[in-house]
Parts: structure tokens; sequence; C-alpha cells
């Protein structure tokens, strides 16, 4: 495979050695010598791009100024994100920034500090449960509080420290700096600037609010507890009506990736617009119009890192169209994913993140080398036998990029996740469609009534059918214990694999045109 031809591959590779350098490095090396570095190393780039005749020079200080900027992003933000914290009781005013969440005990719910020693960041607070009526539980997006508490560090329970699962990490990537337990009685509503709240945050919250507002109108319908919860989270990003069954029977049959927002929601947003505009001389106006209704949906959401890649994609894509073309390529997505590092460099230890990229990534290489298994002029015969083989290569793909990090983080591996797709693809894709109707008939309740009742009776369907599945015999291993050694090592079998299939067919094209040359 010629590197040459992914540019952004490269940069990827060597912004994403950068980012890891720098996070060991972080608390050794002061984040400001690493900033000098870079900007004299950018100094000398120049001064060699102008006067040096030698290509390869140019491009390999290109290169160490990419591998020194992620030093240096990711050194910034930890350094943001390491705030003291003396134990003392502090009066706090916050903002909350994501809808509570119902535990047991308490209510956790994140909060946007305003003012206070910690203005401009977010904390996790655990709210303790009350009957009364001002309960933590009736807090919505947006809404100000004022409380007295101690912030506390981030640390990692025994069921983390037991695990691969960095709970200390997760927090820091979604900007989560500390934790804080208010007791009955320790808190008040009140009005609260944001002034010295972030812009991006402020524009999150706020179309966080409006999502909740959304989501309110609809749990009036009927629909069940648990149909709602599917298709919350699967159109809105809300998760946090999903009960701990619905989550293992999902993740049990292989079907987690379903309730999280991916490019499937996105990619029916900009079909329906492209269909809309699909006259030529209203192309540019469509494609306009359908990036501005992904990113809004992008934040709307609250960007989780699927949905931002596949914002990014699907921008990208819009330019190709524009220019004519009709092919997105492993660059693409190498581009996305240097926008999203350069962006938010923590992102790199998400999961999400790196599970959304490999899926992604396995679905363009690893498709093209499971589609000459079968022979293509006798599937092209039957529409389904052809869809139904198509949906199996992805799911192999999408399956054997993320195993090793299934394995690793969760110890779990599906074993029905073939028989997974063919049930919940569909289905999905269903549901992800009327809801889209769903939303847009707000101005007719009668009808919205009633595709919000199509809308919960797939949900139930998809909820039952996984459910089945997950309580099959053997449909699910536990307790897989592997390292990270280990882990590299299979994406390195992986690779070879890949390498070798390739290079054997191009051995092969190479062959058939010099017989074919021959024979002429």
């Amino acid at each position: 495979m010629n590197t040459q031809m992914y540019p952004f591959l490269r940069i990827a590779i060597v912004l994403v050695a950068g980012i890891m350098t720098g996070d060991v490095l972080y608390g050794h090396v002061p984040v400001r010598l690493v900033f000098c570095v870079l900007v004299v190393l950018v100094c000398i780039t120049i001064v060699a791009y102008k006067k040096s005749g030698i290509p390869r020079l140019t491009t390999s200080l290109l290169m160490l100024d990419v591998f020194v900027l992620g030093v240096w992003n990711v050194g910034r933000v930890e350094q943001r994100l390491d705030v003291p914290l003396h134990g003392d009781i502090e009066t706090i005013e916050a903002v909350v920034a994501e809808r509570p969440v119902v535990g047991r005990r308490t209510i956790k719910c994140v909060l946007a500090v305003a003012e206070g020693r910690l203005a401009g960041q977010c904390i996790s607070a655990f709210f303790q449960k009350d009957s009364a009526i001002g309960d933590a539980r009736q807090l919505a997006v947006g809404d100000g509080v004022i409380f007295r508490s101690r912030m506390k560090a981030i640390t990692n329970s025994q069921k983390h420290k037991n695990g691969h699962f960095d709970y200390v990490r997760y927090q820091h990537v979604h900007g989560i700096v500390a934790r804080t337990y208010i007791n009955k009685g320790g808190w008040k509503r009140c009005r609260v600037s944001m002034r010295r709240l972030g812009l991006m945050l402020r524009v999150l919250i706020g179309m966080r609010s409006g999502r909740d507002r959304l989501l309110n109108r609809y749990e009036s319908h009927e629909m069940s507890e648990s149909a709602y919860a599917v298709v919350a989270a699967m159109t809105m990003g809300d998760r946090s009506r999903l009960t701990q069954e619905l989550r293992q029977s999902y993740a049990a049959s292989g079907a987690s990736h379903v309730l999280a927002l991916s490019g499937l929601h996105l990619g029916v947003i900009y079909g329906l617009l492209s269909l809309v505009f699909v006259h030529r001389r209203m192309r540019v106006m469509g494609q306009v119009l359908a990036m501005v209704a992904i990113w809004a949906y992008a934040a709307l959401v609250g960007m989780p890192p699927s949905v931002l890649r596949s914002a990014t994609m699907l921008t990208i894509f819009s330019f190709v169209v524009l220019t004519g073309r009709r092919h997105v390529s492993l660059n693409t997505l190498a581009f996305a994913c240097v926008v999203q590092l350069a962006a938010s460099p923590l992102n790199l230890w998400d999961v999400g993140f790196q599970m959304s990229f490999l899926a992604v990534l396995g679905i363009v290489m690893l498709n093209l080398r499971l589609r000459d298994v079968a022979t293509p002029t006798w599937l092209c015969r039957w529409r389904m036998i052809w869809w139904m083989w198509s949906l199996i290569k992805v799911s192999l793909a999408a399956q054997l990029a993320v195993a090793p990090l299934s394995m690793y983080y969760f110890g779990t591996f599906p074993c029905y996740f073939l028989l997974t797709n063919f049930v919940a693809i569909p289905l999905a894709t269903i549901i992800v469609y009327t809801s889209i109707v769903m939303y847009a008939l707000v101005f007719c309740a009668w009808m919205q009534g009633m595709v919000a009742m199509f809308v919960g009776w797939m949900a139930t369907l998809m909820n039952a059918s996984l459910g089945f599945i997950a309580s099959l015999p053997g449909a699910c291993m536990y307790g897989i214990h592997i390292n990270a050694r280990q882990v590299w090592l299979m994406y390195a079998l992986l690779l070879v694999a890949y390498l070798m299939s390739y290079y054997i067919e191009r051995r092969n094209i190479t062959t058939a045109s010099r017989s074919a040359l021959d024979k002429l």
C-alpha cells in the first residue's frame, strides 16, 4: 500500500504519536518549553521551504512540526484540567450542563461552574435523593443552582482498578475536573450568569436544553419506558433512561453500536436534503443546507466523537460532490481524525472515539478484501442475496476491527453479532427515518402521536428481538482478559494479513495484465 496516496494518514499517525508522547512527558517537561520548541521548528520549516530544494527535508520537518504540535496540544489541555483541589467547603454557582441521571442512592448531574474558583470548568455532582418537590431530578439543562460543598479529586473505584477502563481519564476526556456530593437541602435554584463559560460550552448547553424540551414533548406519547429510552438514545443521544438490564441485553447481543449516535443518523439527514435539492442548479444550496443541518444536529446531541467523525466526513464528502467526484477514501477518515484530535487531543483515550474510528477503518479497508471472497456475477442476480452478503461483509469488517478493543475494555465478545445485525440494522434504520418524521410533525399533534406509536412498536420489537438473541446459549463470551501488548499484537496480525492480501491482489492484477499483453 502506497502511503504517498494518503498524506493525511501519515499526518494522523504522527499526530497520534505526538499526543501519546506528550501525555508521558506532561509533568516532566514544561508546556511553555514545548511551545517555544514548536515555534522554532515552524520557523525553520518555513525557511527550509523557501530556500531548500529538497522536498524530503521539508516533508520531514512538517512531520516533526505535527509531532511537537501533538506534544504541546495535549500538555496544554491537561494543564487546563489539572486544577488544585484543597478539600475546603466552597460556595459554587453552576449551570446544569447535562440531564440528571437517577441512580440507586444519588442523582448524578454534570454542572458547568459559572462563579467560583473553578469557573469555566465542569464538575460531576451527586445530589442526595429527596422525596420533596425540589428533588434534583426535576432539574433541566440550563437551570442555575447554588450550593456549598467540598470539591474532591476523581479517583478510580475498585471495580475500575480491576479492569482496563480508566474512569479518571474518561472524566477528563469529557472535561470534568472534580466531583462533589451535595446533601439534602444543601442547594437551591438561582439565576446564574454564564459569562465566564466558554462560547462552545454555552452553545452546547443551549442546544442540549432545546433537545430536552423536544424530548419532553414526545415522552407523553403512547410509548413504553424501554422503547422511549431506546428512541431517545438512538435519535437524540440521551442515554439517561437506559436501564442496566437494557444495556446488558444490547451488549450481549452485540448491538451496543445501535444505541450510539453514528453515521447512520447524519447520513439520513444528508440523504433527505440531497433528494430535495437533487436539481443541478440547486446542488450548491442543497449541500450548504445539508452541512448546516448536520452540524446543528451534532451540536444538538452534544457532539459525541462518533457524530463529530461522521459530520467531518460528510462535510468533506459534500465538497467532493461539488467538485464532481464520488469517492471518499481512507484519506478522508484520516483527515477527520486529525481535525478531532487537533481540537480535542484527549479524545484519543475515549473508548467511543477509538471504537468508532476503528469500525469505520475496518469497513473502509477490510471490506475491500472481503469483497473477493464471493463472485459478484452471480450475487448481482438476486438483490436480496447481494444485500445480505453486503451486510455480512460490513459486519465482519467492523467486528474484526473493534473485537480486540472490546475484549480489552469490557472482557466480552458477542458470538451472534451477524444475526444481531440482520435484525438491528433494518429496525434501526426504520426507527431513525420515522423519528425524523415524528419530530417534524410538531404542527399536527394527532399525526405525530400516530407516528410516535409506530416508532414505539418498532423499538419494542427491536428490544424483544435483541433480548431473545442475548438469551440464547453462548450468546456472549465473558471473562476475557487480555493486556495492551496482546491488543497491539492482534492489530499487528490484522495489518499483516491485510498487506499480504493487498500485495497478492496487486501481483495477480500485474500477472493478468502481462498475460493480456502477451496475447496481443
